[in-house]
Parts: structure tokens; C-alpha cells; sequence
């Protein structure tokens, strides 16, 4: 038996074809259980795999359904922002071609909820889940050994722990410099900023002007350090850490990725009701299929 895939980049910069965070999507997927998802995304190695396991749902003007898994490389996620957005587009693509108008919005199920996503003039865009916040036990002195910044760089009161369905360290310094030269310990991570059920994820971001931020992605998967290029996840949760503030009524372009050499753009908005949403491009990479047996 063989099982249909997409490659996708999504967050990625119109012009430039490897920027962005890489995405696999295998297309409708019956008999495959979650040993062999798992494997699948291990095998594919990229930092998520999604799995649209029920797209049956055909949309007569409304929204196209599907439910989807998330994996990365060693678990399951219940929800990460660039899988969102890339499922959707090829979700919206499956019921386009099956109801011969296009469908220019989705909804995901996931463990962490339904996700609204819906198409924009230049990507796709998902409305978060509500926020939770959580305090940050670890003093500064033990949040800046950890993510290899100067403790004075650390805005003060502005380091938290916010979920919009999967929860990241949000960790906001005032040095720019600092920022892109952040070189977390994973040792200390692990001992500081440890997570349940997940490696510790930690997420730097620093204002560069009016209406921009720059951020990086960190994750200490035992003794390696992992740097994401595009975190969709956390960026909503950057949103979620705004709604904490009372600070809403916004949209910011949020650049990352440049250390990983594959530059990407979220943008966040957050509205006067405290929704949050996250944008950015996705496009084709390419496709094909792989064999079970």
C-alpha cells in the first residue's frame, strides 16, 4: 500500500523558495496507526509531520473539516502553528477539488480543539485557542543561564508561560544583540525551565521597531539544542502573553529563523477582543508517495 504526501513551506518570504519552516502532510490516511505515524515523521525528519486522518466532510459553502495529527521526529503534538496553516492549505486544496468551488476556509480538529484557519491575499491564517498563563518559577539569574543571555537583557516581570494549546516559555529581552547571540545550555534548560510530558521549549523575542519583532525558537531535546526557523505555536502564545498585558487592538511582523539559515515571517494579530491570530505564506514544495511495504 502506498501513502500519498505534500511537502510544503510555510512562514516562508515570497522570492525566496527555502525560506520557511518544511512541512510533510500525508494526505487521507486509513489503517495507519500511531506506531507508524510516528515512525513515518521519524523518518521524514522534519521538524513536524501532520497526518489528515478524516477529511470526509465535503463543504457546501461552509468551511471544509478534516481531523489531523501532529507529529515531530520523537512525539505527538496536540497543536503547532505551522502544521495548522500548511494542513489547511492542503485540506482546502482535497475539498476544492472535490466540490469544484474553492474553499477558502478550514477547520482542524486536534487534540488541542478545533482550529479556525482561513485563506488570506498572500497565505493562510488560524485563530488561536484562548491563553493560559502559568508564573515562571526559575529566577532570572536561572532563565538567562539557561538561554544564554545576559540577565540585564531580560525585561523585567516579562517572562511567563503561556499556552494556546501547547506551552512555551515566552521571554521577552530589550538587546537585540543579545537576542542573536542567545546560546541556550540544554543541561540547564532541562534544570531550569523544565516542561511536563515535553522537552523544555523557550521562546526569545525582542521589539526592532514599530510593528516588528524578531524571535527565536529554542527546544532542548536531551543533550542537543534545537532551533526552530518558524513557530507558529509560539508566536500565538506571544499573542496570549499580549491579552495577559491588556494589550490588544494590534497586528506585528514577526521575523525568524535567520540563525537557521531559512528566514521566515508570522504575523501576529491580535484583536480588541483578545482573539489572536497567526499568518503567514505557504507554498509548495512537492509531493509524491511512499511505500508501506
Amino acid at each position: 500500500m502506498e501513502l500519498p504526501f505534500r511537502i510544503v513551506n510555510v512562514f516562508g518570504i515570497d522570492g525566496n523558495p527555502f525560506s520557511g519552516n518544511a512541512l510533510g502532510v500525508f494526505e487521507p490516511t486509513s489503517g495507519v496507526d500511531d506506531a507508524e505515524m510516528q515512525a513515518w515523521a521519524r523518518q521524514f525528519n522534519l521538524s513536524e509531520v501532520t497526518f489528515v486522518v478524516d477529511d470526509s466532510a465535503t463543504p457546501t459553502g461552509g468551511p471544509a473539516h478534516a481531523s489531523v495529527r501532529i507529529f515531530t521526529a520523537t512525539y505527538e503534538m496536540p497543536f503547532a502553528g505551522h502544521p495548522t496553516l500548511g494542513t489547511a492549505h492542503v485540506v482546502a486544496d482535497t475539498a476544492t477539488a472535490r466540490s469544484g468551488a474553492t474553499v477558502d476556509d478550514v477547520v482542524l480538529t486536534m487534540p488541542a480543539g478545533d482550529i479556525p484557519v482561513r485563506r488570506t491575499a498572500d497565505g493562510w491564517q488560524l485563530r488561536a485557542n484562548p491563553p493560559q498563563h502559568r508564573d515562571v518559577t526559575a529566577t532570572p539569574g536561572q532563565v538567562a543561564a539557561a538561554l544564554g543571555v545576559p540577565v540585564d537583557a531580560l525585561v523585567e516581570g516579562a517572562t511567563q508561560w503561556v499556552s494556546c494549546g501547547v506551552e512555551s516559555l515566552i521571554v521577552q529581552v530589550d538587546d537585540l544583540a543579545a537576542l542573536r547571540a542567545a546560546a541556550p545550555s540544554p543541561a540547564l534548560m532541562h534544570e531550569n525551565l523544565a516542561m511536563p510530558g515535553r522537552p523544555p521549549h523557550a521562546y526569545l523575542w525582542c521589539w526592532t521597531g514599530t510593528g516588528t519583532i524578531e524571535a527565536r525558537m529554542f527546544a532542548a531535546a536531551g543533550a542537543a539544542l534545537e532551533e526552530d526557523p518558524a513557530t507558529g505555536s509560539a508566536c500565538s502564545s506571544l499573542g496570549g502573553w499580549f491579552v495577559g498585558q491588556q494589550r490588544t487592538g494590534f497586528e506585528v511582523v514577526v521575523s525568524q529563523g535567520a540563525q537557521t539559515g531559512r528566514p521566515s515571517r508570522l504575523v501576529l494579530t491580535v484583536d480588541t477582543d483578545a482573539t489572536i491570530r497567526v499568518a503567514g505564506r505557504v507554498a509548495d514544495v512537492g509531493s509524491g508517495v511512499v511505500s508501506r511495504s
